[in-house]
């Protein structure tokens, strides 16, 4: 595991994994901080608060900024007497929904073979609509196609992110759509002898 420098207004720790915004440069979903404890939980108090955190990464720095999220944060203090420290977006909590009910979700691996397990169960626990696990691979190109999928920007780690973002009545549509239209991605589960 390689570990950055962060600081902030003259505190300093180390950075493991972080993923921002692609398209909103600076913008965290998720970040892991270590070094002593009063030193990790300032850096987190003044990214929460709103204030910047610089990264430097083989020698470039690199700004991170609070994300317009909520954030949860788990803090531990490690046998070693050192602190560690992770920070990231409400959406990657299966069921988690924003204020007004939003639509959106994220999901974090380091294991790409999870990924589609993880996609299909967020999915699950966002909408009401009858779904199969067996159309994980369909529902991910449906996403794709649509434009509700965005990955997130690695700068430090391996650890991927993904934000999905969808219309829950047309998602609803082109389900019926392709039963109606006895697409085998969706209706092979359905049959005798099929998927699950």
């Amino acid at each position: 595991m390689k570990l950055y420098l962060v600081n902030t207004i003259g505190i300093r720790a180390y950075c493991s994994d972080l993923i921002e915004s692609p398209g909103l440069v600076g913008l965290a979903y998720l970040i892991s901080i270590c070094g002593f404890q009063t030193t990790v939980k300032g850096i987190v108090a003044n990214l929460l608060e709103k204030t910047h955190i610089s990264i430097n990464i083989e020698g470039d720095y690199h700004y991170v900024f609070r994300a317009d999220l909520n954030y949860k944060v788990q803090i531990k203090k490690l046998p070693s007497g050192m602190c560690h420290a992770i920070l990231f977006s409400k959406l990657a909590l299966p069921g988690y929904s924003e204020e007004g009910g939003g639509n959106s979700f994220v999901v974090f691996t380091n294991h790409q073979t999870e990924l589609l397990n993880l996609f299909y169960r967020h999915l699950d626990h966002k909408t009401d609509i009858p779904l199969h696990p067996s159309w994980a691979g369909w529902l991910w190109s449906v996403f794709e196609q649509n434009g509700w999928l965005t990955e997130l920007t690695t700068l430090a780690g391996d650890y991927k992110g993904y934000l999905f973002d969808f219309e829950p009545s047309r998602l609803r549509e082109m389900v019926a759509d392709a039963i109606r239209q006895d697409l085998p991605a969706v209706t092979s589960c359905f049959r005798k002898g099929g998927i699950g």
